[in-house]
């Protein structure tokens, strides 16, 4: 619910950078602060206020409300701009606090109550990079606190998503193939997840042996991505099925959190 708002806000963040004036005065630009503030009193707040509490949603309104105040005057781009700044934040935690709430929820008193400190690192920098990613890693998490799912098949799919949209966001396949060098692997018209890896390591000075353990990650990925998803039929029970997939999926999670810790430049990688 959160990851609307964030895109209309990054959208309102672009359209006063591209501006020269001092202060904002056209009318489109200011419409657009107070739709986005309606949006965040009528959809957003009541969902926060449900699974936070009120004591959480009392910076954000005032946040809000002081956009509004500023629409309704002739106020200066840089008051926006610090403002709007101040409420991306503000939402990108609030993300990953709903995002922990609704996971206790979910399990049911079954595993973990919250989350790890790694995952709310790795969320909250892919909500602040790529919502898009951040909400399907979202998704895998609350899949796997989910005591009563009867498939994983989405699950290993939505964190194998989450580390593809990284990859295609930090290595266009443009500048990819532009490197010396570089040709594309059989049957393919596109870089592969591995070399998109390789392009970012090796631009940042990453040794052989840093971009082959990278690589080594994503393999195993893709590998059990796809067992995953061709798996449903052929074990003997449901049970077996269940149990063996979450296992795999939970290996799955691993090695993306691996390879985006070492992508995102985020605090220390968990070992896979």
């Amino acid at each position: 619910m959160l990851q609307p708002l964030l895109v209309g806000l990054a959208g309102l963040q672009a359209r006063l950078k591209n501006r020269r004036s001092i202060h904002v005065n056209d009318r489109d630009t200011k419409a657009a602060a107070i739709a986005l503030a309606a949006t965040y009193f009528s959809e957003v707040r009541p969902h926060l206020l449900a699974v936070l509490g009120h004591e959480q949603v009392q910076r954000p309104d005032e946040a809000w409300q002081e956009l509004v105040r500023l629409a309704h005057a002739n106020n200066k781009r840089s008051s926006y701009l610090k403002l709007t700044r101040r409420l991306a934040i503000q939402l990108r935690e609030l993300s990953v606090q709903t995002l922990g709430k609704t996971a206790e929820r979910t399990a049911h008193g079954k595993g973990p109550s919250d989350l790890t400190p790694a995952e709310l690192q790795l969320l909250s920098t892919l909500e602040g990079l790529l919502p898009t990613a951040a909400a399907s890693y979202r998704q895998g998490l609350l899949d796997l606190r989910d005591a009563e799912r009867l498939s994983y098949r989405g699950t290993a799919s939505e964190f194998r998503e989450a580390l593809r949209e990284a990859l295609d966001h930090l290595a266009p396949d443009a500048e990819v193939a532009k490197e010396s060098g570089f040709k594309y692997e059989d049957g393919q018209t596109r870089a592969t997840m591995k070399q998109k890896a390789r392009f970012v390591l090796v631009s940042r000075g990453r040794s052989k042996t840093q971009t082959a353990v990278a690589e080594k990650a994503i393999g195993v990925v893709e590998g059990l991505t796809g067992e995953v998803v061709r798996a449903t039929y052929e074990r003997a029970s449901l049970a077996t099925h269940l149990e063996t997939t979450r296992a795999e999926v939970l290996r799955i999670k691993r090695y993306v959190d691996t390879v985006l810790f070492d992508l995102l430049e985020v605090a220390e990688a968990p070992r896979a």
